[in-house]
């Protein structure tokens, strides 16, 4: 009985030793992938922060008369490029004329009006010296010496007057010949006509409390007008030079101003950067990218990293690679500064489309 138990076991453990080795016969090879590696080490890169702006003109001037009257030209159309200096638009003088020969009419007559009342004035206050020293003489009675007193002093208030009339007669035809030499109105810098807003022979009404506009002109000096975090304003400063791309037309340019306080909407602190050599379509949508210098760290090629949700990397450790999350930093090109690995570990930079957690490779140049 013993010997037969002994042979069924040891027959037992046989077929159960050529299962196990058929079974490892048909199991399937462990694939092995073969990758790119990059040993990790620290590096200098340029920093540069990335921002969307809106491409405007520095400035927009709207050009108006001073006085109402017939538009009797209008030397440009929208769209024109003009000079400093060039006529824009142009008023009929006739009634401009009107107004300064009376005014000078005006004048004319306050000045001799004035001259008349200081030759009196003179007149009269040497025959009140003369009545004052034969009155404290006794030589004349005192209603003598009143009457030419008063004739004294009347004669001053008439010149007085006189000298007032003068002064604003004088004011309003200084005004008027400002109006006349005004009635053409010039370009203040070189510019592009943004807007013609009258015609030839329209009637322009005289200002009252805002200038009509007749001409709108915008400087030829661009700037593209972007919102800075409050985060980043110590990294940001006047002077920092921009790349500026509008549609992949590249320029560059330098921030002028940064505001001191924010936009009340966005909270943001609104940068005028300087557009150098280019002359953008206004309202374009800008990239911008502004250099803030360089920093040392891990920086690793773009294209090994990965993300499901959250970032991570493929390190290779002896002959399998192991998933590893890292946090981005910054960017340079088509490198990136991470954290969340180590100088001297090696990462898998190419053939990693159809690796996992643990899977086996083979490191290859």
């Amino acid at each position: 009985m013993k010997k037969l138990l002994v042979m069924f076991t040891i027959s037992s453990m046989l077929l159960t030793l050529v299962g196990c080795a058929k079974a490892e016969e048909n199991m399937p090879e462990e694939k092995v992938r073969a990758v790119k590696v990059q040993k990790i080490e620290e590096s200098k890169n340029p920093v540069k922060l990335n921002y969307i702006g809106t491409v405007d003109s520095k400035d927009i001037t709207d050009y108006s008369f001073k006085t109402g009257g017939k538009l009797e030209k209008v030397y440009v159309k929208e769209g024109d490029k003009v000079k400093k200096g060039d006529p824009l638009a142009a008023l009929n003088t006739g009634d401009i004329k009107i107004q300064l020969d009376t005014s000078k009419a005006n004048l004319d007559l306050a000045k001799e009006n004035i001259i008349k009342a200081e030759d009196a004035m003179h007149y009269n206050e040497d025959q009140f010296n003369k009545i004052k020293k034969l009155y404290e003489a006794g030589s004349v009675a005192k209603n003598q010496y009143d009457q030419i007193k008063l004739q004294r002093d009347t004669s001053i208030s008439t010149y007085n007057q006189s000298k007032s009339q003068y002064d604003i007669a004088k004011s309003d035809y200084e005004y008027k010949s400002t109006l006349m030499d005004e009635s053409v109105i010039y370009a203040k810098e070189d510019g592009i006509v943004m807007d013609v807003a009258h015609e030839e022979g329209e009637r322009i009404a005289g200002p009252s409390m805002n200038y009509i506009t007749i001409v709108k002109v915008r400087s030829m000096k661009q700037v593209v007008n972007v919102g800075i975090a409050q985060k980043d304003l110590n990294k940001i400063n006047i002077g920092i030079k921009a790349v500026i791309d509008v549609d992949g037309d590249q320029a560059h340019g330098i921030i002028e101003n940064i505001d001191e306080a924010p936009d009340m909407a966005t909270r943001t602190y609104n940068a005028e950067v300087y557009v150098k050599d280019k002359n953008y379509r206004l309202g374009s949508i800008a990239k911008l990218s502004f250099d803030i210098g360089d920093e040392t760290g891990i920086w690793i090629p773009m294209q090994s990293i990965f993300s499901d949700g959250e970032d991570y990397v493929y390190i290779v450790k002896e002959d399998r690679v192991f998933k590893r999350t890292v946090t981005l930093l910054k960017n340079h090109e088509d490198q990136v500064m991470v954290k969340g690995i180590e100088p001297e570990e090696m990462l898998a930079i190419s053939g990693m489309k159809n690796i996992n957690d643990g899977s086996k490779v083979n490191i290859v140049e």
